[in-house]
């Protein structure tokens, strides 16, 4: 059974030969892999203005063969460019914004924004309140959209040159109708263990958005201390079913353990967020909303007098001026991957996605004014787990924290083709 990407006019879906993509994009350096494909700091060639002259790209490869796997993988790509997309016209400067879709005779690969640096953990939390403030707006902005993530974690946040957390890796996202009764409701498990809710992590039916909600505030408690609520002081390596049990019992509990310091306000919002009944936990919304963003009198004169304080007001405009900074769709860089419109190629594949699997990846933990007390597997840039995978949980699929190890830059050219097509270089 053949499955084909869906023919479109859309100016940022492009169908070109290997040539014309070697002839537009210079791939420098690989920067992250796996069996699904790969990850590539690119530039553009063809640049004939000086505000693109140098611009750094991230291009999320898949190589394209007649195998069921590599048609499941190129389809997950596009189902991953076509929900993004969907939010260009509406933009949020919490969420990656895709450049373009294109497909070749050998490859399938999205273009996007290169941002280098991940959010780091053990932040002070007057740093971090910023963040947390843009996330939660983030997540708020897709849910409302009948969007949701479904892999919140650190891992999948970087930072914009103008210090804003961008949400990335949107492999594993669903898009609902929000006008369905169904909206947003789902009895699969799949994640990264950690940060699964716990009626997530045992496939029960639940609402995917306070699933969101629980990886969030997860992600919360690690860029503050380090470590997730219910992870040892120095750690936990998940590497067994046993140990993911024990974890998982741990947040049904929902008692945090270890160490941790944080303020009142915070503390509260954090326990609102990681509630083990997903009835008493908050929205993103009214996250957003919550007392700990309004200083109390005693902090106000005091912040006041302090330039690194930010008031609602000035958040909301802030973030109305990232905004409109936010590239459009017509970004320059399109211009360089022009080409006939469509997707004409067919894929010989089923497009049943249900046997995909997560496949793990080692890479260095993130740069932090305090260093990691525990090492963690942390991708550079954006996506490195494309693949969903819908069956439970297994530790094959858990997120082992063991050894920092950097995958070793290839640089030059994808290198499954690279003999075949010659011209990548």
């Amino acid at each position: 059974m053949e499955a084909t990407i869906p023919t479109t006019d859309s100016s940022d879906v492009f169908s070109i030969s290997d040539q014309a993509l070697s002839d537009r994009l210079h791939f420098v350096q690989e920067i992250g892999f796996g069996n699904w494909g790969s990850v590539w700091l690119c530039r553009p060639k063809l640049s004939s203005s000086a505000s693109t002259k140098g611009q750094k790209l991230a291009v999320k490869l898949v190589h394209r063969s007649k195998t069921s796997t590599t048609a499941a993988r190129v389809r997950s790509l596009w189902n991953e460019m076509k929900i993004v997309r969907q939010l260009k016209d509406d933009p949020h400067p919490a969420v990656i914004h895709f450049h373009s879709f294109v497909l070749t005779p050998s490859y399938a690969l999205i273009t996007m924004a290169y941002l280098p640096s991940l959010i780091p953990v053990e932040v002070e939390e007057s740093k971090a309140r910023e963040w947390f403030r843009f996330l939660l707006s983030g997540v708020d902005f897709l849910h409302r959209r009948g969007v949701v993530h479904n892999d919140i974690k650190p891992a999948n946040i970087l930072l914009s040159n103008k210090n804003v957390p961008v949400l990335v890796d949107f492999g594993f996202a669903e898009k609902y109708d929000i006008d369905s009764p169904e909206a947003f409701r789902s009895n699969l498990s799949y994640g990264t263990p950690e940060y699964l809710s716990p009626e997530r992590a045992r496939g029960l039916p639940h609402d995917t958005r306070k699933s969101d909600i629980w990886s969030l505030g997860i992600t919360f408690f690690e860029i503050l201390i380090g470590r997730t609520p219910f992870e040892n002081s120095d750690g936990d390596q998940l590497s067994t079913k046993e140990d993911l049990e024990k974890y998982w019992q741990r947040t049904l509990r929902g008692n945090w353990i270890g160490k941790w310091k944080m303020t009142t306000g915070i503390k509260k919002l954090l326990q609102r967020m990681i509630s083990p009944s997903a009835d008493l936990r908050c929205t993103a919304s009214q996250a957003m909303a919550d007392e700990c963003w309004r200083p109390s009198r005693e902090s106000l004169n005091s912040h006041r007098r302090s330039s690194s304080y930010t008031s609602s007001v000035v958040f909301e405009k802030d973030m109305a001026k990232l905004i409109d900074r936010t590239p459009s769709s017509t970004r320059s860089v399109k211009e360089k991957l022009r080409s006939p419109p469509g997707l004409d190629s067919p894929l010989s594949s089923r497009s049943d996605l249900s046997s995909r699997q997560v496949t793990k990846f080692k890479s260095p933990a993130a740069k932090a004014g305090t260093p990691r007390r525990r090492p963690s597997q942390i991708p550079l840039i954006p996506d490195l787990s494309p693949i969903k995978a819908s069956p439970p949980v297994t530790p094959l699929r858990s997120a082992s924290r063991k050894e920092n190890t950097k995958p070793t830059p290839r640089g030059g050219t994808p290198a499954t083709h690279r003999k075949a097509l010659g011209v990548l270089t």
